[in-house]
């Protein structure tokens, strides 16, 4: 049997080559990464970016607001830290303030790069307005189990919506606001707005202000709440109070909404706003101007927010509602006896609203988490 060959150690100066060169490789990728972020969040001179984040809050909303982690996209292409105190600072009446509430299982650095997207898509075909863009970020990093995941952010919404709601109640009441939300970034939007309208979540409310709130103009898109909280009496009946227009992007198709009840128990009736609708005659008294576009045969049934971000067509219609432009009518205001079907399922005008929730209640009871 033939000597076998001892194996080959590599030299120490081997390995030393081998290290520089995959160092220099992965500088090379993070410059080249770095590069593509600042192309993707290029800021216009006009306008602002700042994200803020309530992750990390506790319940105590009133003494742990203030100190919110926030950041400022500054003209040189980099993200710096900077206070809540600051953005309130920057405040300015010609500034159309535009809020952007995320969807769930976004972890905390998927978040800049959503809201940079999102700002891209917002402002393809707007005039030379300045905006003062802001990502609103709130503890939805994925969970294990698809269920569980959405329970646990399902009850998240509610304490992410007082958050938001303190930071508007702060803002000057002349500030133009416009507040966009996917998936349960709608919960969080319109639990805001039931607190500012005088509203209460769990045990937090604010005073109503004196002084006159410039409505805010509100897009909802796949919004994942129960599709009649919004009616009055409701969990969020007293959000539209705070509306001067609402466009809801549906999906009759979201194959996930379409398992909505599943957050309470795979029997339950509970349908998601953003995959029926709502109908006129279940704004009660509500004068703000109501829009609803099925976006089934554009995105298809995927839930994320890519296909509606990519679509022109889409982001034209909000682009129109969060900057405040005249809006033209899909379609002709219908007859108050007529009926509105959107995403598949029809709603008559006179059909029954579900019972009214208790507003001084914390929500809906979902099943235990584990």
């Amino acid at each position: 049997m033939p000597a076998r060959l001892p194996k080959r150690v590599p030299s120490a100066r081997c390995t030393c080559v081998v290290l520089v060169a995959l160092f220099v490789a992965l500088l090379a990728w993070q410059a080249s990464a770095q590069q593509a972020f600042a192309r993707c969040a290029q800021l216009r001179p006009q306008d602002q970016m700042w994200l803020v984040s309530s992750r990390g809050s506790g319940c105590n909303v009133e003494q742990q607001a203030p100190g919110m982690a926030c950041w400022r996209f500054d003209p040189e292409a980099r993200w710096v830290r900077a206070s809540v105190a600051e953005l309130f600072a920057a405040d300015d009446g010609h500034l159309v303030t535009t809020i952007f509430v995320h969807g769930n299982r976004m972890a905390h650095s998927d978040a800049f790069a959503r809201g940079s997207e999102a700002y891209r898509a917002m402002l393809r075909c707007a005039d030379e307005r300045p905006v003062r863009f802001i990502i609103w970020s709130w503890p939805s990093a994925q969970i294990r189990g698809p269920i569980k995941d959405a329970r646990v952010k399902a009850q998240r919404t509610n304490l992410a919506g007082c958050y938001l709601a303190w930071f508007l109640n702060r803002l000057s009441p002349e500030t133009t606001v416009s507040l966009w939300g996917h998936s349960f970034g709608a919960r969080v939007v319109t639990g805001a707005l039931h607190i500012l309208g005088g509203g209460t979540l769990g045990s937090y409310r604010i005073a109503v202000r004196e002084e006159p709130r410039v409505p805010a103009n509100v897009v909802l898109i796949t919004a994942a709440l129960d599709n009649h909280w919004l009616a009055p009496g409701h969990f969020h009946g007293r959000a539209l109070s705070q509306v001067g227009s609402l466009l809801l992007v549906n999906n009759g198709c979201d194959r996930l909404l379409k398992r909505y009840h599943w957050l309470y128990h795979r029997r339950a009736c509970a349908q998601a706003l953003g995959y029926t609708g709502m109908p006129r005659c279940w704004m009660g008294q509500c004068g703000c101007h109501l829009e609803q576009v099925n976006a089934c045969c554009i995105v298809g049934p995927e839930h994320t927010l890519d296909g509606y971000l990519y679509s022109r067509s889409l982001m034209a219609r909000m682009q129109r509602v969060l900057m405040f432009e005249p809006i033209d009518e899909l379609t002709p205001d219908e007859p108050a006896t007529s009926s509105t079907k959107m995403g598949g399922e029809e709603f008559s005008v006179g059909e029954e609203l579900p019972p009214a929730n208790d507003e001084s209640s914390d929500g809906p009871v979902l099943p235990a988490i584990p």
